[in-house]
């Protein structure tokens, strides 16, 4: 029940906006609750509630065996000061995200693109014979369905909402793109992806992202004027929708500090009520928290003392993989881990192209630390932890923090096993490598070093985690926002 309420408010969001900014107008009828359900991939019933909401709110009518029609009237002066507000508010941040997730969304399209058999280029093909502006979302969200990874899907979910093009209604006279060149490009995507010609697929998707959404998002920042520094909405990755975000953010908060070394000279965790005020949260808060870093082996109670920490190179308990919990979190695991082997090379070479020899240093100072103390397992999440604190790019720091945070908990599954010579051969290897790399100036190394860690480790990371019985099904759990479609539009 809860998950249906949490699909159904996603539901309503998208029409409520496409109602405000008149994208549909009074007497306009909505898509049956049919197509619906196959294009946001929830039950009937999800998309009844938000229908029953708009209706409710009075914008909306709705009689069995009657279309769905819209009764919200509304005057152009009133949608245009919808728009100007929405959009204002957002402007700072435009172009810093679509800068932001050219680096992240195209490796993940290209990779979408490789698994397409003939029905899926097929299927897209038909959508490049189109006519309508929608086409565009349906061909790149059914481009990253292919992944089979919900973080994807809703990252791209959540920047598309956040520009808001979707709920604009393109025509000739006010399109910010154009329509038919975009159904070319489309055609012109697919037709290399059948001729598997790689690179040259990634140059026209390069262009095809540029005239479909680039343009759009630079044209808005031009004739939208920001509203106030202080008004200005940066762009939020949400994900823990229904679930207590205030635990799973602190639990993250609590794995970076205690992995860190915020802890390294204490053997167990201050006292509920002084994490209470430390965190300005509650003591039932803290406590819930706690007992999931204690499911997760993170930490174990001890009776009369308190609650004992395993930090880094500190053999922890195992998981408990009977959890729901634990389960859903090494889901979460496992995707991030999934968007950093297609995305973390393109994003870290961008950054150390335009970082100073200062920050640079910085950075190779922080991996011979952790050569010095032994740490070295650690230093893929250093090199995570540097892109969240110098990329310039506000959409980077902001997506890449997220992906940290999930990352982490995967680090239990490491340190409650018997440890393995060959990871920690590697993970010398890499550290030597990005320290020589970085020390040379030698960009396309370290970037190539991110993605043959990477490439080797996640296959390993997932295969571990379905021996212990977590099947793929729950590995691909999604995330509250999502739009997915189907061939059978």
């Amino acid at each position: 029940m809860q998950s249906e309420h949490q699909f159904s408010n996603l539901v309503y969001e998208y029409f409520y906006m496409r109602i405000q900014f008149r994208y549909y107008k009074c007497g306009d009828c909505l898509p049956s609750i049919d197509r619906l359900c196959q294009e946001f991939s929830v039950s009937s019933q999800t998309v009844k509630m938000a229908l029953q909401r708009l209706r409710t709110e009075g914008y909306i009518d709705m009689h069995n065996g009657r279309s769905t029609r819209i009764i919200f009237q509304q005057t152009e002066e009133d949608a245009r000061q919808c728009l100007l507000q929405y959009f204002s508010k957002r402007a700072d941040s435009f172009c810093d995200l679509y800068d932001s997730t050219r680096m992240i969304i195209q490796p993940l399209l290209m990779e979408g693109f490789r698994r397409c058999g003939k029905e899926d280029l097929a299927y897209l093909l038909r959508l490049a014979d189109g006519t309508s502006a929608d086409d565009v979302l349906h061909f790149f969200c059914f481009v990253l369905q292919k992944l089979d990874n919900p973080l994807a899907m809703n990252l791209y979910w959540e920047t598309s909402l956040f520009w808001g093009l979707l709920f604009l209604k393109q025509d000739k006279e006010t399109d910010l793109s154009d329509v038919e060149l975009m159904h070319e490009e489309m055609g012109r995507c697919v037709s290399l992806a059948e001729q598997k010609e790689w690179a040259l697929l990634q140059e026209e998707l390069q262009i095809f992202r540029q005239d479909s959404v680039g343009n759009a998002v630079r044209l808005l920042g031009q004739i939208v004027t920001p509203a106030a520094e202080d008004e200005q909405v940066g762009f939020d990755w949400r994900i823990y929708h229904g679930r207590p975000q205030v635990c799973y953010s602190l639990g993250s908060r609590l794995l970076h500090e205690i992995y860190m070394g915020c802890y390294q000279n204490a053997e167990l965790l201050p006292s509920y009520k002084k994490m209470a005020e430390q965190y300005r949260v509650s003591v039932s808060t803290i406590r819930r928290t706690v007992n999931i870093l204690r499911q997760l082996g993170v930490v174990r109670p001890v009776n009369g003392k308190g609650t004992q920490i395993f930090g880094v190179g500190d053999a922890c308990d195992k998981p408990d993989f009977g959890s729901p919990v634990v389960r859903r979190s090494l889901a979460f695991f496992v995707q991030s881990f999934e968007l950093l082997a297609y995305s973390f090379q393109h994003v870290l070479q961008g950054i150390l192209a335009e970082i100073t020899i200062e920050e640079r240093d910085s950075l190779i100072h922080e991996l011979e630390t952790q050569l010095q103390t032994g740490r070295q397992e650690l230093a893929l999440w250093s090199c995570l932890l540097f892109v969240r604190r110098h990329s310039r790019l506000k959409g980077i720091r902001a997506i890449y923090g997220r992906i940290y945070s999930m990352f982490q908990w995967g680090y239990p599954l490491k340190a409650s096993s018997n440890g393995s010579p060959k990871l920690e051969e590697t993970m010398l290897q890499f550290t030597n490598v990005m320290i020589q790399s970085l020390r040379e100036n030698d960009t396309a190394r370290c970037g190539n070093a991110i993605k043959e860690l990477i490439g080797w480790q996640f296959p390993a990371a997932e295969q571990y985690l379905r021996n212990q019985g977590i099947g793929l099904d729950e590995l691909r759990l999604t995330p509250a926002i999502r739009l997915l479609v189907t061939s059978d539009n």
